[in-house]
C-alpha cells in the first residue's frame, strides 16, 4: 500500500485559492474591487502579510490588478490580451508549418461558414477579384500566393466578426510565410497543383455566394485538410 506525503499549504496559497474560486464562480466579476488588505485579514483571520503575499501572487498571474493607492481589482481581459497571446504562440510555432495549418483550419472553416451567412456584395466582389488574379497568375505561371492569401483574408472580412478579423491580421506575417511554403512545396512536388488550388478556391467562393454555410465549411475543411496531408507527404519525402 502506497501513501503519499501530506503537503502543508502556505497560508497565502489558501487565500489565493479562495479568491480564484470567487472569480470562477462569478461572485467576483472583472472590474470588481477586492476588500482592502485589512478587511481580508479580518475576514480570513490571517495576517496582513499573508494577504499581501496572496495579492502579489494573483497580480503576477494576471487574475487581479493591484493599483497603488487604490487597491486590488479583478482583471478585465480585453481582446488584445487574447490576440497578443495568440500572436506570440504563432511566433513560437512558425517553424512548425503543420501546427499552424491546423490552427488555420480551425479559424477558417468557421470563417467560411460565417462569410456565407454575412457576406455583402462588396465582400463577394473582393473575393471575385482575388480569384480572377489567381486565374491570371495561373495563365502567366506566377506563384499566385498573394492572391491566394488575399482571398482568405477577404473571407475573414466577410464574417463581420471584428475579433476574428483582428486575429487573422495579427498573425498575417506567419500565415503569409506558411502559405508561401505550402505553395512552393506543392508546386515543386505535384503537377497540376495550381489549377487544383484555383478550382478549390472557386468552389469555396461559389458556396459563400450561394449562402450555403454548411457547404462553405465543408469545402474549406477539405481544402485545408489536403494542405496538411500534402505537407506531411512532402516532409516524409524530404526527411525519409
Amino acid at each position: 500500500m502506497e501513501l503519499q506525503p501530506i503537503k502543508t499549504k502556505r497560508i497565502y496559497e489558501t487565500i489565493v485559492e479562495q479568491i480564484k474560486n470567487l472569480i470562477v464562480s462569478g461572485n467576483l466579476s472583472p472590474g470588481d474591487k477586492l476588500p482592502s488588505e485589512r478587511e481580508l485579514s479580518e475576514k480570513l483571520q490571517v495576517s496582513r502579510t499573508s494577504v499581501r503575499e496572496a495579492l502579489v501572487a494573483l497580480d503576477v498571474t494576471g487574475l487581479i490588478e493591484v493599483r497603488p493607492g487604490e487597491g486590488a481589482y479583478v482583471h478585465q481581459s480585453g481582446p488584445n490580451d487574447i490576440i497578443e497571446s495568440l500572436a506570440f504562440a504563432f511566433l513560437l510555432e512558425k517553424a512548425n508549418v503543420r501546427n499552424i495549418m491546423e490552427v488555420r483550419k480551425g479559424l477558417e472553416v468557421e470563417a467560411a461558414g460565417l462569410a456565407a451567412e454575412n457576406a455583402s456584395n462588396g465582400d463577394l466582389k473582393k473575393m471575385e477579384n482575388a480569384l480572377n488574379q489567381m486565374k491570371e497568375d495561373l495563365r502567366t505561371g506566377a506563384s499566385g500566393d498573394k492572391a491566394d492569401l488575399q482571398f482568405h483574408f477577404n473571407i475573414a472580412e466577410a464574417t463581420n466578426n471584428p475579433l476574428l478579423i483582428r486575429v487573422m491580421n495579427t498573425v498575417y506575417d506567419t500565415m503569409n510565410k506558411t502559405l508561401n511554403i505550402t505553395r512552393k512545396l506543392w508546386l515543386s512536388s505535384t503537377s497540376g497543383t495550381p489549377q487544383r488550388l484555383y478550382e478549390e478556391h472557386r468552389d469555396i467562393y461559389m458556396s459563400i455566394k450561394n449562402k450555403d454555410s454548411q457547404q462553405a465549411r465543408s469545402i474549406m475543411a477539405e481544402h485545408l485538410c489536403k494542405v496538411v496531408t500534402e505537407l506531411e507527404r512532402v516532409d516524409k519525402l524530404e526527411n525519409g
